[in-house]
């Protein structure tokens, strides 16, 4: 993953968006991680993985009677509608 400080992702922003789309991009000021910046892939990607890990969870949670089907149906259709 290639850093950039705030200054020279600024002055490069063209720099930024084409080593986005290889590699996600951090954004550094004052010697701190203050951005990422990747590609639509790749977030399209994580979005996904994240929509995997929270119907797992949700799953884990109806077969471990932590939440009844239907408010656990109704999160997820919930967050469907958000996507």
């Amino acid at each position: 993953m290639k850093t950039m400080t705030s200054t020279q992702a600024r002055q490069d922003f063209s720099a930024v968006i084409t080593n986005a789309e290889q590699d996600p991009v951090t954004i550094s000021k004052k010697n701190k991680d203050i951005a990422v910046v990747l590609s639509s892939k790749r977030y399209q990607e994580l979005i996904r993985l994240e929509d995997i890990l929270y119907g797992k969870a949700a799953k884990l949670a109806i077969e471990e009677g932590l939440a009844p089907k239907y408010e656990v149906d109704n999160l997820l259709n919930d967050i469907d509608k958000v996507i």
